[in-house]
């Protein structure tokens, strides 16, 4: 698990260094948790980002099963 600080969610794609591909998002209230796919490498990241005054990105490597999972849970 990594604690990115002061990175806005738009910025996100560009800091990472290998090409990331957003599948699925979800907002609550100031949260919002992202779905990525790494092609390259075929991993899954579930990022939680808040942009609120200190914009933090919580972001940890997830498998397939949980990804889809997160993606078929009705909020």
């Amino acid at each position: 698990m990594r604690l990115l600080r002061n990175i806005k969610v738009d910025n996100y794609n560009f800091f990472n260094s290998s090409k990331t591909r957003k599948i699925f998002s979800v907002g609550y209230e100031n949260l919002t948790a992202f779905v990525y796919y790494q092609e390259a490498s075929k991993n899954f990241i579930l990022v939680i980002a808040k942009n609120d005054d200190q914009p933090l990105i919580l972001e940890k490597k997830i498998s397939r099963a949980e990804a889809f999972r997160l993606m078929n849970t009705r909020p």
